[in-house]
């Protein structure tokens, strides 16, 4: 709205008079749109700009006098702003530019008269500043949008790391006690009710899954398909960051897994890298992931500890074995000859 008052007062400083004054006033009227239609409002501004060249060789009389003109046509500098930062939306960014043209050229058809040169200069500086402005709205435009998007994008990551962190191993926790409590139990129906109960405890972790990942993805393709195993880069930060530096080595062609199987990779990584940050802390560890035909091939071992620190215990693993056992895979771990520690674990590329 306040484009249009300025607008229409720059019409009436042209000092029109007779029929020519409403016409100029409506077609400063529609900058209103300039938003909705830049185009259509481009247009209707250079039909106003070729209406004066032509009113001058047609109809003299009617004609204001061209040096008291501020700028011609009075809608012209919104007009060209609302081609330059709004059309780019909506048509091809080629198309913006044919009305600007044609307001630069009628302009210039001005020239001939010599009372019209101020007009002239004053119209085609307008039009540059305005095309400039405009182009510099539309692109903080753009980039705001990206940045926006970018932090959305953030705290989706955000959000799906607490899920994955909280929910997942209080889930999985559940699993395991359940599992225990079916091997431990003698009664027929506690065996099944345990059972059921772990049953139901993985699907509510691959449905979490899914809704990680959509968190992570912001779209829902793929999941019939799988997806594979998950970013091992953030634990192995993790690790350097407790004085662990971690080598990662990546073999064979990656294949998508199942949602089980992505979680047990995930834990064999963390656990077998805490226990290296308990037991053997400042020595250099290695974490291979080996594709092969059917399995994965997951390993992590470390150099011998420092003196003084004790040895680990392949026991402190008992849980990881369990859910590699869950998800139909196995775990070795142990010493080897130079004094270091091996953690391998193997599991299908395919649902147990």
């Amino acid at each position: 709205m306040v484009a249009v008052l300025v607008a229409a007062g720059l019409t009436l400083t042209t000092g029109s008079a007779g029929p020519l004054l409403p016409i100029l006033l409506a077609a400063a009227l529609p900058v209103v749109w300039m938003r909705r239609a830049p185009l259509t409002v481009a247009w209707i501004a250079a039909g106003t700009a070729v209406a004066l060249p032509a009113l001058c060789v047609l109809a003299p009389s009617a004609v204001p006098p061209l040096y008291e003109v501020l700028v011609w046509p009075p809608s012209c500098p919104f007009a060209v702003y609302a081609a330059m930062r709004f059309a780019a939306e909506r048509q091809r960014r080629t198309l913006r530019w044919l009305p600007v043209i044609t307001i630069a050229l009628a302009v210039l058809l001005l020239a001939e008269w010599p009372a019209a040169a101020p007009l002239v200069l004053r119209t085609e500086v307008a039009i540059a500043l305005a095309v400039l402005y405009g182009l510099y709205a539309e692109v903080r435009a753009r980039l705001d949008r990206a940045l926006e998007e970018r932090a959305e994008r953030v705290e989706r990551e955000r959000l799906a790391g607490e899920i994955h962190d909280v929910v997942t191993h209080r889930v999985s926790r559940m699993v395991l006690q359940a599992g225990a409590l079916a091997d431990a139990t003698a009664d027929e129906r506690g065996r099944v009710a345990a059972d059921e109960l772990r049953t139901t405890a993985f699907e509510v972790l691959d449905e979490l899954r899914h809704m990680v990942a959509l968190l992570r993805r912001g779209t829902g393709e793929g999941f019939d398909l799988g997806l594979p195993l998950p970013d091992l880069r953030s634990v192995i930060s993790e690790s350097a960051r407790a004085g662990v530096p971690v080598k990662l080595v990546v073999s064979g062609t990656p294949v998508p897994v199942s949602g089980a199987v992505g979680r047990t990779a995930y834990r064999v990584v963390q656990d077998a890298l805490a226990n290296v940050c308990d037991y053997a802390p400042g020595t250099d560890a290695r974490v291979e992931v080996r594709y092969l035909p059917g399995v994965v091939r997951i390993s992590v071992s470390h150099k011998p500890p420092d003196e003084g620190l004790g040895q680990e215990d392949a026991g402190g693993l008992h849980d990881v074995r369990q859910w590699v056992e869950l998800a139909g895979g196995t775990l070795k771990a142990g010493p080897v000859e130079d004094g270091g520690f091996h953690v391998e674990a193997v599991l299908p590329t395919s649902p147990p």
